[in-house]
């Protein structure tokens, strides 16, 4: 407890001057504090939340990490000069792909963080036709490309942080998820790939909730003029490499959803990356990657952990002209 009489408080902020500093919705803020332990706000006499202005600052760089793709559970436990980091390569990566135009990103950005908003609340509501109509209407404003980083990965990460906080209803999750793959797979089809496009394989071992995550892989790919199979859900590790090489596949990208036991996927893995050639890259991203991201880099194995990641991983890989 502190003394809000003291200069000290005064220095301290209520946690609607938080949200108002950050961008974060209070809800945002006490899910991150009570799941994550992302923050520890200090209290009033009263149990009033007081965030400082070191607190303000640690929440503004998870925020720009979460919104650049990367799981709150993850960035939650890193020191606040750790977060700085990764925030200053995210702009890095940002720019080496072409997408660091402030200007653009911050108009995009304006305009989607109200849409994410209501496509929340629609999904609360559980009115799936309103819910469409906005992320629909959203994806033609700004954009594919733009659509899948300002929209549909800030409105899975909400979707993420209130599941795994139980603050979830019944049926919200799966109307956000067919809303989103009913959307992002009418756009792939309109997309133009080159003749002579290089080849990406994905595949989702295991379980099908977040085949989503897969699904927009195969969007990023798509606009980076790559020339995608998927495989879809449930693919045994095992016949990912064939299939590879069935379809001289340039990256394979293997897609985990968010689940306990992935390390018994591990071996797998690791044999997939040996029967690979040496110049394909084995590519793995979604949440569970991250859950053994040690191991798979241990591996050889390129974790991705957003979609910016992903975009650099297939322009690195992209044939020289």
């Amino acid at each position: 407890m502190i003394d809000t009489d003291t200069d000290t408080a005064l220095r301290h902020h209520p946690i609607g001057v938080a949200a108002e500093r950050t961008g974060l919705s209070p809800h945002v803020l006490r899910v991150w504090e009570r799941r994550y332990r992302a923050i520890e706000p200090t209290r009033t006499d009263g149990g009033r939340r007081l965030y400082s202005d070191a607190d303000i600052q640690r929440l503004r760089l998870m925020a720009l990490a979460t919104t650049a793709g990367r799981g709150i559970s993850r960035v939650a436990r890193l020191p606040t000069k750790e977060l700085a980091r990764l925030v200053r390569d995210d702009e890095e990566a940002r720019r080496q792909v072409g997408i660091s135009d402030r200007g653009r990103i911050s108009g995009i950005s304006a305009a989607t963080t109200h849409d994410v908003a209501t496509a929340r609340a629609h999904a609360r509501a559980l009115d799936a036709v309103e819910l469409e109509h906005v992320l629909r209407r959203s994806a033609a404003l700004v954009g594919a490309g733009a659509f899948l980083d300002t929209v549909a990965t800030p409105l899975l990460r909400q979707i993420d942080d209130e599941r795994h906080a139980g603050e979830l209803a019944t049926g919200e999750e799966q109307l956000v998820l067919v809303a989103l793959r009913r959307i992002i797979e009418g756009v792939v089809p309109i997309l133009t790939v080159s003749g002579d496009a290089p080849s990406l394989l994905v595949a989702t071992p295991v379980g099908d909730r977040h085949e989503i995550e897969a699904i927009m892989a195969t969007a990023v790919a798509a606009i980076e003029n790559w020339r995608v199979t998927y495989l879809g859900p449930g693919v045994p590790v095992s016949e990912i490499a064939v299939a590879a090489a069935n379809t001289s596949a340039r990256v394979v990208s293997v897609t985990l959803p968010p689940a306990d036991g992935h390390d018994l996927l591990l071996p797998g893995l690791r044999a997939l990356r040996v029967r690979l050639a040496p110049q394909v890259p084995l590519v793995v991203g979604g949440p569970g990657a991250l859950e053994i991201a040690a191991e798979l880099r241990g591996a050889g194995i390129k974790v991705i952990e957003n979609l910016t990641d992903l975009r650099l991983a297939l322009r690195l890989a992209s044939p020289s002209d």
